[in-house]
C-alpha cells in the first residue's frame, strides 16, 4: 500500500523539480547562452495546446489525484524551460507531452473521464537524445476497480526490453487507518 504513496511522492517531487527548472532557467534576457542557442525548435502540433505553468491536480471519485487542467497557456511552444503539450481529441482521448529546454522528456496518451480528469493508457519516457528509455502500459478493470500497470525499461541503443514489471493498483488509495494497520503487521 505504501508503494502507491511512494509513487505519488515521486510524481509530486518530479513536478516540483520541473517548477524549479523553469524558475532557475530565467537568465538575462539580453544574452543567449550556448544551451539556449542550441535548443531544438519545437514544431507546433495541430490541435495541441501548450502550457508553461504546470499541471493542476484534482481528486477523482476514488480519491486519487489526477491531472485535471493546466496553468500558463502560451500560443507558441517555447524551447526554454518546462513545456507541456496537451491535445484533447473529439472521441474523449488525449495526447500529453512534456519537453525540457526543447527536448522531449515524455509522451502519454489516454482518455478523459466524465469529470474531465486524465487517465493514462500509455507513456513513453525519453533520454536526452530523444530515444525511448521506458514504456508504461496501463489498463483499467472497472469491475474490480483495479489499474494494471506494466512498466518496461528499454535499452535506448537497441530498443530491447531490459526489465519488465507488472502490478495492480486499486483505484482508491488506502486509507490512513488501513496503511497503519499494514505497517503493524509487517506490511510495506
Amino acid at each position: 500500500m505504501k508503494i502507491a504513496k511512494r509513487q505519488y511522492a515521486a510524481c509530486a517531487t518530479a513536478l516540483i523539480l520541473g517548477a524549479l527548472i523553469v524558475g532557475c532557467s530565467r537568465g538575462d534576457s539580453k544574452k543567449n547562452t550556448a544551451a539556449e542557442d542550441s535548443a531544438p525548435v519545437i514544431e507546433k502540433i495541430e490541435g495541441m495546446r501548450y502550457y508553461v505553468g504546470g499541471p493542476v491536480m484534482k481528486a477523482d471519485k476514488y480519491g486519487r489525484l489526477r491531472l485535471g487542467g493546466f496553468n500558463g497557456q502560451v500560443t507558441t511552444p517555447s524551447s526554454r524551460g518546462l513545456l507541456i503539450g496537451y491535445k484533447p481529441n473529439d472521441d474523449g482521448t488525449f495526447e500529453y507531452r512534456t519537453w525540457v529546454n526543447g527536448r522531449p522528456v515524455q509522451k502519454s496518451v489516454g482518455f478523459r473521464d466524465e469529470d474531465g480528469l486524465l487517465w493514462f493508457t500509455k507513456r513513453e519516457t525519453y533520454d536526452g537524445q530523444g530515444r525511448v528509455i521506458a514504456r508504461q502500459t496501463l489498463t483499467y478493470d472497472n469491475d474490480r476497480e483495479v489499474m494494471n500497470s506494466t512498466y518496461e525499461q528499454v535499452d535506448p541503443e537497441t530498443g530491447k526490453v531490459l526489465k519488465s514489471v507488472s502490478r495492480e493498483v486499486p483505484y482508491a488509495p488506502p486509507s490512513e487507518k488501513e496503511d497503519e494497520e499494514g505497517e503493524d503487521e509487517g506490511g510495506e
